[in-house]
């Protein structure tokens, strides 16, 4: 075959004739050595000496060779105890490798074998065996010769003096001569081809990088925008907050999010202090949270019921935002978690610890200190809707459930009409929202800008915010089956955008001033109702 002209990478030529004669020669244990001519003829008489004694002979397949080995320890070296040669023909198996002695020998497919005369003195001085042993010595060449002959070929086929060629190397270079011609076709097929994979991958790599370019501009204008909104709260508004949190240039502040060094000052001031609490107090309640924690640890029988809120509040904080993995056990705020949950069982044991109150008090605990977080916390759960859901009241969470259904219909006529038929009722996913105030619902970043304006706006927003949700996902929940409906609700998208839900919420139109209005009509019908049931009953008695 005739090699590769266009990029000069040689084609082996491999004689089938001498491999299929090599390989019958192995099957068959018949050793066929092969020297160079100029060797043979120069050491004739020397390898007719070796072979044809009665001693213990040795295999020596190829004359030494300098060029394409490297002796490890720098010099030439041949050892006489001819128990210390063997080759890379030998029980080795290696073909690429002869160890001499002392000295490794690496073979080096890159250089050109250049033959090299032998010293016959090295082979005279070889130490003769004794006749016993030349059975073995003959029985060992005729195993070695065949693999030497292969191992020989096996140097020639894989010697390479060119690297391979590169993929759009061979798209665009001629076929070897010893194939048919590309056809012009073919060939501008594969050209246009590789042009257009180049090109889209260019078009991506600059549609990323200003994807990234967007997202770096837009991260830079959002945190210039909080910084000069954070100074416009410490100098401007907290300093006045008495004369003007009521203002609407504050509320429209307020509505755009809250910056995050401030965030815990204006919760504490928006929610205030009405039950009158210290830190003191706090302190006392935690000292008897943990006194009745160890005094559950010595004696597992005793079924008090703040003991079991102390083993319930445990359990539970493991599970609170398990991906910040800040609240679980090691985590720097997890005692804290415990010891804020813990005061307040112990300081409302009538309330104790229901579950969703460790992801309320996390929430606290990322913007202020544990004591302040159980003044919130404790003042937070004191408010009308909390207080009716945390402490069970069923008729009044029937109100609110009625309210909400209310602004529901009028505001989501086509969603409410689908929730009514499949009978998805709002206590299946509205006390989760409530109970948590959206906190394991929703991202963290969204969760606080609701916190935000709850703060500012009371009950009223959490059903806003509801609708808003709803409003937000019509499309898709249009579309999904009753139990998919529940599963997205209780954890909806982390990729939300707080800009997009708000506006959501402001289109929906549910204000505070609606809601406290439509809540005392209804109480007010309760009460009736309530009234007249009571009456009845008492005729009847």
């Amino acid at each position: 075959m005739n090699g590769l002209e266009d990029n000069n990478t040689p084609i082996l030529e491999v004689d089938i004739e001498e491999v299929r004669s090599i390989s019958e020669s192995s099957s068959s244990n018949e050793p066929r050595i092969q020297h160079d001519s100029t060797i043979r003829s120069r050491h004739d008489s020397t390898q007719e000496q070796s072979t044809s004694s009665s001693v213990h002979s040795f295999e020596h397949p190829e004359p030494e060779v300098l060029s394409p080995i490297s002796i490890s320890n720098g010099r030439k070296h041949h050892r006489r105890n001819h128990s210390n040669l063997t080759t890379g023909s030998g029980r080795s198996g290696s073909m690429d490798s002869v160890s001499l002695g002392n000295s490794s020998l690496d073979y080096n497919p890159h250089f050109t074998e250049t033959p090299s005369p032998i010293d016959t003195s090295t082979l005279e001085d070889i130490s003769l065996h004794d006749d016993e042993d030349s059975e073995d010595a003959e029985s060992k060449k005729k195993q070695n010769s065949a693999s030497s002959k292969m191992s020989l070929l096996a140097r020639k086929l894989f010697k390479r003096s060119e690297p391979v060629v590169l993929t759009t190397n061979l798209i665009f270079e001629n076929r070897p001569s010893n194939l048919p011609a590309k056809n012009p076709e073919e060939e501008q097929a594969q050209r246009k081809a590789y042009e257009e994979m180049v090109a889209v991958a260019k078009r991506k790599e600059v549609a990323e990088l200003k994807k990234k370019q967007r997202a770096a501009e837009e991260r830079k204008k959002y945190e210039e925008s909080v910084a000069a909104c954070t100074n416009v709260w410490l100098k401007e508004i907290l300093p006045e907050w008495h004369l003007v949190n009521h203002t609407k240039r504050v509320h429209n502040l307020w509505w755009r999010g809250l910056p995050p060094k401030v965030r815990g000052t204006v919760w504490k001031l928006a929610v205030g202090n009405e039950l009158q609490l210290t830190k003191s107090l706090y302190y006392i309640m935690v000292d008897r949270a943990q006194d009745t924690l160890k005094c559950c640890k010595d004696n597992s029988r005793i079924k008090d019921e703040t003991m079991e809120n102390v083993r319930d509040i445990r359990l539970d904080v493991l599970r609170t935002f398990p991906n910040l993995c800040i609240f679980q056990e090691s985590g720097p705020y997890h005692e804290q978690l415990l010891d804020v949950l813990g005061a307040y069982a112990s300081y409302r044991p009538d309330v104790g610890y229901v579950q969703g109150m460790s992801f309320l008090t996390a929430v606290l605990l990322l913007n202020m200190d544990p004591a302040d977080a159980f003044i919130l916390l404790s003042n937070l759960l004191h408010q009308p809707c909390q207080r009716a859901f945390f402490r069970m009241d069923a008729d009044m969470m029937f109100v609110y459930f009625d309210v909400f259904n209310l602004f529901f219909e009028e505001a989501l006529p086509p969603l409410f009409n689908f929730f009514t038929h499949i009978q998805l009722t709002p206590d299946l996913y509205l006390i989760g929202w409530v109970f948590t105030l959206f906190s394991k619902s929703l991202p963290l970043d969204v969760v606080s800008r609701i916190w935000d304006v709850y703060f500012r706006d009371g009950d009223s927003f959490l059903f806003a915010a509801a609708l808003g949700i709803l409003r937000m996902y019509m499309p898709q929940l249009l579309h999904m089956e009753f139990e998919v409906i529940l599963q997205f609700l209780r954890k909806l998208p982390e990729d939300m955008n707080s800009d997009v839900l708000f506006e959501h919420i402001k289109a929906v139109g549910l204000t505070p001033r609606k809601f406290q209005h439509t809540m005392v009509e209804l109480v007010d019908m309760n009460n009736v109702e309530r009234r007249k049931k009571n009456s009845s009953l008492s005729t009847t008695n």
